[in-house]
């Protein structure tokens, strides 16, 4: 049996060769692996606790809500309201999500007829692209500009484009989009007709100002913002995440997960509405401690003179590579000389080529010994 079409470029994984050299290097020595963006830090304990609470209800084992349970849904409403003072209607304008990655990949197929235009960030989170090309549309990069604080020019937006996803605060890069830009890029929506979309996964992992959206300047006629407790919470495994904003796109993304999916288990929602409900709480203490983390390890590569993105959000790292090599050799050189991975920036897409990712989710012991490492290569 062949694959389908749809599968054809996403077959061969690029970075082959690092995967393989990093089992190499796993022979000769401890690998430091700033690669994945995985967070190290526990779930909070109060959360597993309404979790472990959840499981004794008596519907728990039964299917949940398609849309999320109704009190998950006003906690949400709740956590909008009190961070970016924005009513959402829980019935018809928010929809949880196992995990916002799956969202992402099945938006442009519940939107996209084949042939229609979807944009995505380059460099830039590679499910974006993955949806639009599984819905059968046509996926336009929309490049990220250092000059312009890794901001596209939204005159690039071509004129019949149906969606524009956007990321912010963004991976890679760790940069954050003004409320000035979200404003131009509302207004454009309305004038073309597009749908607006930002992936919001690190929103409250800032550490500047508290970063906006769409929504947050009044576009929820024509935004989707997608947030996650994967990063925030330490939450990855869990799968749960949510859509919010334009109501058109929330109710057909509802419908076409009725037709795929069940709804996330209820005793995780409970512990995501126990995570939301205590956000003040329980998000200061894990930014601090991946703000002491960047703060560390980037006042290290600067000694070493390597060329860094500003400290914005994100526990990600992104840094210009110091040679002239593609950024997938310098990656490769890494984990063979030194047994240091990084993601090299070309795996986000042709806007990331000359950079490398390090993702500061693993503890601090690792991290300084990175930098010990590091400081052994020659540039």
């Amino acid at each position: 049996m062949n694959y389908a079409d749809r599968l054809k470029s996403f077959l061969t994984y690029p970075f082959a060769e690092i995967t393989r050299a990093k089992a190499e290097a796993a022979k000769r020595m401890r690998v430091v692996d700033f690669g994945v963006g995985d967070p190290d830090i526990p779930t909070p304990k109060n959360i597993q606790g309404a979790l472990v609470a959840g499981l004794a209800a008596f519907e728990a084992h039964r299917y949940p809500s398609y849309a999320g349970e109704p009190e998950l849904r006003q906690s949400i409403a709740r956590y909008f309201l009190n961070n970016w003072k924005v009513k959402l209607d829980p019935e018809t304008e928010l929809l949880t999500l196992i995990g916002t990655k799956e969202g992402i990949a099945h938006l442009p197929l519940a939107l996209l007829n084949p042939g229609d235009i979807g944009c995505y960030p380059d460099p830039g989170y590679p499910v974006y692209r993955a949806g639009i090309v599984f819905a059968g549309g046509k996926a336009v990069p929309l490049r990220l500009y250092p000059d312009l604080g890794w901001l596209p020019k939204l005159s690039e937006v071509p004129a019949d484009a149906k969606l524009v996803w956007l990321n912010y605060p963004n991976n890679p890069t760790g940069q954050t989009a003004p409320a000035s830009f979200w404003k131009d890029a509302v207004e454009l929506a309305r004038k073309r007709g597009f749908l607006l979309i930002d992936d919001a996964a690190y929103a409250e992992l800032y550490y500047n100002e508290r970063p906006v959206g769409p929504l947050a300047v009044g576009g929820g006629d024509v935004a989707v913002e997608f947030h996650s407790l994967s990063k925030s919470f330490s939450m990855c495994g869990w799968r749960i995440g949510f859509a919010a904003g334009n109501t058109k796109a929330i109710a057909a993304l509802s419908v076409l997960k009725k037709n795929i999916d069940s709804g996330v288990f209820r005793p995780i929602q409970a512990a995501a509405k126990a995570a939301l409900d205590n956000f003040a709480e329980l998000i200061p203490p894990t930014r601090e401690i991946y703000k002491h983390r960047m703060e560390t390890f980037r006042a290290g590569l600067l000694d070493m003179g390597w060329e860094l993105a500003p400290l914005n959000a994100t526990f990600y790292v992104w840094a210009k590579v110091p040679t002239d090599e593609s950024s997938a050799d310098f990656a490769k050189r890494l984990i063979d000389k030194v047994g240091v991975v990084v993601l090299p920036g070309s795996a986000m897409g042709s806007g990331g080529e000359g950079y490398v990712r390090f993702s500061l989710t693993l503890p601090e012991e690792d991290i300084e010994l990175g930098l010990d490492r590091l400081r052994e290569v020659k540039f």
